[in-house]
């Protein structure tokens, strides 16, 4: 079997084996996202078919009144809420918890005032909203949220309209029921001489539905809003409880709104910051811009600008330093051109002296011997002992050093030819070759 099938063989046997674990590894993920978190998960979504988005409802409401439409708003409540005071429309939330900024919450109580419906469940609810819904206080009951009761059954009951037996509901994980922060509204919030009033319960004696009258409208605070999910409206059981909730609506456009939803958390911290204040205040805009997505992005792409701008900012700033050339040694370029010029013109005379300087110049720095220059003759001034120490000092034949001041002094003492001046460059090029 030739290498190439080999590896073919190889390569399909790898190919095969990854298709079964991914096959594998989808065939044990859970068919449905069962988390009902609003945040990641998308939970209470309209658009979403998970157990605990809202897609159900949110059909129910498109065609509950006949001849009405169904809005989603897009931008803001305060936006798209309409100021008609002629005609009657609800607005709808669903949702762990509801943001609203002071311009958003002033308009939505306007929008209630003037004779129209807010249904609102979520699992908190703004307190600069309950600032003013609630606020001719009943003795002794300052609005400090829903309570929680931990249990993995309960029912829900209306007072009006009666729809027969409480409807049990439940949390659950893959079909397994498991314990659950069920909200209510303390009792404490109701007294004979404020006009809100319980109108649905939690277990028969805890109140998960109310009326809370504002202007020439209704609030209507509903605690649980699991209660309006894909998975318990798909149970019958579930069904004659929704309508009787939605039976408080009255006929109208219905405006829903899912640009308000944010994680309970984030609902929860806002209250804690607005715990002390009197009316609508905006403590932390920040967190109403990282649950935009477009502002979120938008943050997000600011402080990373501001990042790389500080991270070259903080560099040693300096004027650029010039390139140097780097340094020659222009003394051949020089001795070429004076060369060249003393050829050029025949001055061979200069050429010998000029040659007869640079050979003292060598045996002076290279072999310490000294032979300065007569200024009379013009001639070296040397004898038999210079040759003697130059010989041996060289290893160059002291026959050979001599020929070469023999060659320069018929240089000086007659008028120098080409031929003559060459042989002199010869001799002293045999000198530097042989020199040790």
């Amino acid at each position: 079997m030739s290498n190439r099938n080999t590896i073919l063989i190889v390569a399909l046997l790898v190919a095969a084996l990854a298709g079964l674990f991914y096959y594998l590894y989808e065939q044990s993920k859970p068919i449905y996202d069962w988390d009902d978190a609003s945040w990641a998960k998308k939970g209470y979504s309209e658009t979403s078919d998970e157990p605990y988005g809202t897609q159900i409802f949110h059909r129910l409401l498109g065609d509950y009144f006949s001849g009405h439409s169904l809005i989603n708003l897009k931008s803001n409540v305060g936006n798209e809420l309409p100021t008609d005071s002629t005609r009657h429309y609800n607005y709808v939330f669903v949702g762990e918890a509801l943001y609203l900024d002071s311009l958003s919450t002033r308009l939505l109580l306007d929008f209630v005032a003037r004779g129209n419906t807010a249904f609102l469940s979520s699992k908190t609810i703004p307190f600069d909203l309950m600032n003013y819904i609630y606020y001719e206080e009943c003795e002794d009951a300052i609005w400090n949220d829903y309570a929680r009761l931990e249990d993995t059954l309960v029912q829900f009951s209306l007072t009006e309209p009666k729809t027969g037996p409480p409807a049990s509901f439940h949390y659950a994980r893959q079909n397994r029921p498991e314990s659950y922060a069920w909200h209510y509204i303390d009792h404490d919030f109701f007294c004979e001489y404020l006009p809100q009033r319980p109108i649905g319960y939690l277990n028969d004696s805890m109140v998960n539905f109310a009326d809370f009258p504002h202007g020439n409208g209704h609030f209507l605070l509903h605690t649980n809003p699991i209660a309006f999910s894909n998975y318990s409206l798909l149970r019958p059981a579930s069904k004659p409880y929704a309508e009787g909730v939605l039976s408080w609506l009255s006929p109208g456009d219905i405006y829903w709104d899912a640009v308000s939803r944010v994680p309970e958390k984030v609902g929860r911290k806002r209250n804690r910051s607005n715990m002390d204040s009197s009316g609508p205040s905006d403590k932390n805009p920040l967190a109403y811009i990282l649950q935009q997505p477009a502002l979120a992005w938008a943050w997000y792409l600011l402080v990373g600008l501001a990042g790389v701008w500080l991270l070259f900012r903080s560099k040693r700033r300096q004027r650029i330093i010039p390139i140097l050339p780097k340094n020659e040694n222009s003394s051949y370029e020089f001795i070429s051109t004076i060369s060249n010029l003393h050829f050029r013109d025949k001055n061979y005379q200069g050429l010998c002296v000029q040659s007869m300087k640079l050979f003292l110049a060598h045996i002076r720095e290279r072999y310490n011997v000294v032979a300065p220059i007569n200024p009379e003759t013009g001639l070296p001034r040397v004898d038999d002992a210079f040759f003697q120490r130059l010989s041996i000092s060289s290893e160059v034949p002291e026959s050979q050093i001599r020929d070469i001041f023999t060659q320069y002094a018929h240089t000086v003492n007659y008028q120098p030819t080409e031929e003559m001046m060459v042989n002199l460059h010869l001799l002293m090029e045999a000198f530097f070759k042989k020199g040790k």
